[in-house]
Formats: C-alpha cells, sequence, structure tokens
C-alpha cells in the first residue's frame, strides 16, 4: 500500500501531497491492542469507553520510506486519485503501480517484539523450495494479440550501472518474471523498472527497444543487457521517443 501526505494536518507543510511511503501488510488480522503503544493513540483512536476505535488490523509487514526529494503524486500517476482515496484504500492500475514501486526508497526497520517476530514470521517466512513439476503430458494452445497495447522498459539491476531493455504488454507480470531467475536472497538485490513507455501496440514497443539497443551497441553484454552509467541509459531512451 501507498501513503500520500494529507492535504492538512497531521501531514508536514512540506510533505503535503507527497508521496510518503510504502508498506507490506500481512494477509490476516490481529488484535490492534497487541500491536499498538496506547502512548502514540490520538483522542479519535479510542471510543469513549477506552476500548480501540478499530479492534482488529492488519499489522505492518515492511515499510519503505520514498528517498528524497519526495514527489507530488500528481507528477507520478496518469490523473489525480478520485476523493474516495481520501477515505479508503484505492487500487492502482498496473502502470501506475509499476512506476510508484520503481521510485527510490529506503527500508525502514520496524519495532518487532519477540511475540510479534513470532506472528509475522507466518507472513513473511520465505517461500519453501521446490522440486519443479513432474514430468506429464501436456496439450494446449497460447496466443497473443500483437495489436494491443504494450511497453518499452528499462530495467535496472539493484543500483547498479547493468540495465535490461524490452519490451511488454504485461510491466507488472514482466518484473515478476524476470526477478524469478535472481537469487535474491544471496545478492540482496532485483531488477527494478525505472522507464517505461507505452505504445498502441507490441509493434511500436519492439521498434523502440531496437533502437534503444541500437545506441547502446557499444555498452551490450548479453542478451537485451547493457552495461553503462544511467545518464547514457537516459539519453539513448529520450532520443528514441517518436510520435505513435
Amino acid at each position: 500500500m501507498v501513503f500520500v501526505g494529507t492535504q492538512g494536518e497531521p501531514t508536514p507543510v512540506g510533505e503535503r501531497g507527497r508521496l510518503l511511503g510504502v508498506v507490506e501488510f500481512a494477509p490476516f488480522p490481529v488484535a490492534t491492542e497487541d500491536f499498538i503503544d496506547r502512548s502514540v493513540l490520538r483522542a479519535h483512536d479510542l471510543n469513549p469507553d477506552g476500548t480501540f476505535a478499530r479492534p482488529k488490523a492488519l499489522p505492518i509487514l515492511r515499510a519503505w520510506r520514498f528517498d528524497d526529494p519526495r514527489l507530488k503524486l500528481i507528477d507520478v500517476l496518469k490523473e489525480q486519485l478520485t476523493y474516495e482515496a481520501t477515505v479508503r484504500a484505492v487500487l492502482l492500475d498496473a502502470d501506475d503501480a509499476a512506476t510508484v514501486l520503481a521510485l527510490p526508497k529506503t527500508e525502514i526497520a520496524l519495532p518487532h517484539t519477540e511475540d510479534r517476530r513470532g506472528l509475522l514470521g507466518l507472513a513473511a517466512a520465505p517461500a519453501k523450495p521446490t522440486t519443479g513439476p513432474r514430468p506429464s503430458d501436456w496439450l494446449g494452445e497460447m496466443s497473443r494479440n500483437a495489436a494491443e497495447a504494450a511497453y518499452t522498459y528499462a530495467m535496472r539491476f539493484g543500483s547498479r550501472d547493468l540495465w535490461k531493455i524490452g519490451h511488454a504488454q504485461d510491466l507488472a507480470a514482466r518484473l515478476q518474471d524476470i526477478n524469478k531467475h535472481v537469487p535474491h536472497e544471496i545478492l540482496g538485490e532485483k531488477w527494478n523498472l525505472v522507464m517505461h513507455q507505452k505504445w498502441r501496440s507490441s509493434l511500436g514497443a519492439y521498434e523502440m527497444e531496437q533502437r534503444v539497443l541500437a545506441q547502446l551497441q557499444t555498452h551490450r553484454t548479453e542478451g537485451e543487457r547493457v552495461l553503462c552509467p544511467e545518464i547514457v541509459v537516459c539519453a539513448a531512451w529520450k532520443s528514441s521517443l517518436v510520435e505513435d
């Protein structure tokens, strides 16, 4: 979930309307009183009889703060959020979600007690290793409509000068698929989406991909990867943009 500063209190003036951070929630509710320190609560957080106004809550597993300078919401999303976002969470489309998740951010250490560690460990535990699917007969049909909208993308590996240029119809799915093959539990790094350009068809996305790779020819390593500073990639990207 992404948090945005309100236009008034309690958000500080310099952070109002700006993207503040991202949190990952555990997929199960817990008793609020087991996780919240009453000393930090405000008046509206409690009922007149002293009980919690929201007795159940989803505990936070991990949290990240967007790096300075924090961007304004309207400078990141395609359009302003509706009023619904002021009273409840609203779902971002895949394009906006990928853009937000690609913003530079720093993880925040959460104050977990021993009881919390035990409870959150149920949700935060890494996926168990698998042995892969058992070989079996399979018959099916796969198809893709190249006339549908697609994106040219530039992904960066962690904070390194290693980039991957490509195209896809579903950016979120593509990023997830690429990172499946990265041993991030050892490296501590993954591919991150840095730039993307939407096209009316896969052909347009493919053609821009080829223009970018052609300009970065001297920096190419393997496949669609290039090794060069960010400023070089950005220059090639900008000069490869054309009218769709």
